[in-house]
């Protein structure tokens, strides 16, 4: 029997750098032969010829095996990148890596890897696209209200800036999404931070032409996504995800009133995106009686 072989300090911090994982190609360039790589690999998963899991995989491991594997130009892209420049706020299942050549998916259990042909310059470790470039791509396979998300969160956070988002459309030929990331470009600044928060804005706002709240403005009793300071009214939209637990957000309204006198109005996907007219003329009515003596304008849906 042979005694268990330490991996080589050098290795080590390479396999702690790269989330866990190796090749087999690095193992050997550390000095082990292959008869050493066999009985250390039976420790190990490995998902494919070639590579290693020293560690239990996570999703940051997955994408290294999916670099690894695409070669020394391969490029992590699309939601993948975004999620690595933090404009993406879940780690997708799917990881798109460009490579030059074609090459055959990648399955590693709870996640597999795509790769898309053709070159793109890389970043960052593991490489990935740049900011603009990983929306840019994400767009092309993404919805738009995905899209949304991701442009909104990364101005938002300052992961990039409209001027250089845009400068990196104008060099594309076709963006799918243009007009949508334009006009998000062009509100930067204004506080829309998420997809429901761009919905209130594009289908209730202004086509009703209700007037503009200030966007998260911050008291102390918190945040509040749409503030009307003049009517003491604040509008809440609330996504499934951040906002699950309903006590926490009762509180808080109860506590605006109270110590602030604001009344909260709450929206949800199913009443912006299903009844952007209803919530439209409800905006109203809690407007009207705090001072807003405009009129609300019926728009083509309405009229539908």
């Amino acid at each position: 029997m042979h005694p268990r072989q330490p991996l080589p300090r050098a290795l080590g911090a390479l396999a702690e750098r790269q989330s866990g994982l190796l090749t087999t190609r690095q193992l050997l360039d550390g000095g082990l032969t292959r008869a050493v790589i066999g009985r250390m690999a039976r420790q190990w998963v490995s998902p494919a010829e070639g590579l290693h899991f020293l560690t239990e995989p996570c999703w940051l491991s997955a994408a290294w095996a999916g670099v690894l594997r695409g070669g020394d130009e391969a490029v992590l892209g699309e939601d993948a990148a975004a999620y690595l420049h933090d404009a993406v706020r879940d780690a997708p299942s799917h990881i798109a890596v460009w490579t030059p050549a074609r090459r055959d998916p990648l399955d590693l259990g709870p996640w597999v890897v795509h790769y898309r042909r053709g070159v793109r310059s890389g970043r960052g470790s593991p490489s990935r696209t740049s900011v603009e470039t990983s929306l840019l791509d994400l767009a092309r396979v993404n919805s738009e209200d995905g899209t949304v998300a991701a442009v909104a969160r990364a101005l938002a956070q300052g992961r990039t800036t409209p001027d250089r988002l845009v400068t990196a459309m104008d060099t594309r030929r076709a963006t799918r999404h243009s007009t949508v990331i334009r006009d998000l470009c062009r509100q930067a600044g204004s506080g829309i931070e998420s997809a429901l928060e761009w919905r209130f804005h594009r289908q209730v706002l202004v086509p009703h032409r209700l007037p503009h709240p200030t966007r998260q403005v911050r008291s102390v009793v918190g945040r509040a996504d749409c503030l009307y300071g003049w009517a003491r009214l604040v509008v809440e939209l609330d996504g499934i995800r951040d906002h699950v637990e309903w006590s926490k957000d009762m509180e808080r309204d109860n506590a605006r009133l109270i110590l602030e006198g604001a009344v909260t109005l709450r929206y949800g996907w199913h009443a912006v995106a299903g009844d952007p007219c209803g919530v439209a003329a409800q905006l109203a009515d809690a407007l009207r009686p705090r001072g807003w003596d405009g009129v609300l304008r019926s728009c083509r849906r309405c009229a539908g």
